[in-house]
């Protein structure tokens, strides 16, 4: 009995002097430090990412959209797409007529062009990369029957897949847009036949008697107007000069109280001998948006100077 004890003894002593114990002094511990992991090494130019997983950038791009009817946010299907180089557009000298066939400006992108499919979607496969007018719409210069808007947006396509997002614009006080003109689908507006295609019809009589071709609507132009004309008064909103001053979108603007008739604002000369509106006669603005409204004579017009041959610090960027 007393060897068995002894050994057991023995075991447990050299237990504990193997984990400190027994009384020991062992060495006080220390706080475990994990090495930092080293700064990201940026990629070679031209490449995008870090190294080691070095990307070279796309030329091209997938770009992809919604387009969906201005009134009721349903889908357009049908809507022709396509894409023009963001350029100055060369001079065409007077008596000669400015058209969107022949303009001087960049003629469209034989490819990608595309067609909307029956949710209002589009895709324009590999574009090379660049700064692009993007047209959405016949881009008609009909003005009888069922008239509808075009987009002409202002794109930068940057390689891979890119989803194009439609501007919401600048806000105006008391009038609250519908959702799909703030999220990004693209929309088309079609002209009401009482307050806005008369205006259209006035413009391209206009354009017709200073014998210069005949235009197109422009979305942006077509919502920014109905905009100002719903906050400056029809239901007891604001006075017209603010909303008119701050809210114009382009340089081409006319404003006209009185009468019943669209054609005082948008005439080379307003009535009461007022000088001339030298934007609705200048060739270079192919686009238009107008609406009067006949009940209170209000109306508005804007046909900017074409933008990607227009540049001035008093008007915003397009749209």
């Amino acid at each position: 009995m007393r060897e068995r004890t002894g050994v057991a003894a023995f075991i447990l002593s050299a237990t504990l002097a193997a984990c400190g114990g027994g009384g020991g002094s062992g060495p006080s511990s220390s706080p475990v430090v994990f090495p930092t992991a080293p700064p990201p090494t940026p990629c070679p130019a031209g490449y995008t990412g870090t190294a080691p997983a070095c990307v070279t950038p796309q030329s091209t791009t997938t770009a992809t959209g919604t387009v969906v009817e201005d009134g009721t946010g349903a889908p357009l299907a049908g809507l022709p797409v396509k894409l023009m180089p963001w350029a100055p557009c060369g001079a065409t000298p007077p008596p000669t007529s400015i058209t969107p066939e022949n303009d001087g400006c960049p003629t469209p992108l034989p490819s990608p062009q595309a067609t909307t499919a029956a949710n209002g979607t589009f895709t324009l496969g590999n574009a090379p990369n660049g700064h692009y007018l993007l047209v959405i719409g016949t881009d008609s210069t009909a003005s009888t029957g069922t008239v509808q808007a075009t987009v002409h947006d202002n794109v930068t396509l940057t390689g891979g897949a890119q989803t194009l997002l439609a501007p919401t614009l600048k806000a105006i006080p008391t009038v609250t847009p519908p959702a799909w003109e703030t999220n990004g689908d693209y929309r088309i507006a079609t002209l009401d036949a009482t307050t806005e295609l008369p205006c259209f019809q006035a413009w391209q009589s206009e354009r017709a008697t200073n014998g210069l071709a005949a235009g197109t609507n422009d979305e942006w132009l077509i919502e920014n107007v109905r905009s100002i004309q719903s906050a400056r008064g029809v239901n007891g909103g604001l006075p017209v000069a603010p909303v008119t001053t701050q809210n114009t979108l382009t340089s081409g603007e006319s404003d006209y109280s009185g009468g019943t008739s669209c054609a005082g604002f948008v005439n080379g000369v307003y009535p009461g001998g007022l000088a001339p509106s030298s934007y609705a006669i200048d060739p270079r603005a192919e686009w238009f948006g107008g609406q009067y409204l006949y009940g209170n004579g209000l109306g508005v017009a804007e046909f900017p100077i074409d933008p990607r041959s227009f540049t001035d610090p008093n008007v915003p960027l397009w749209p």
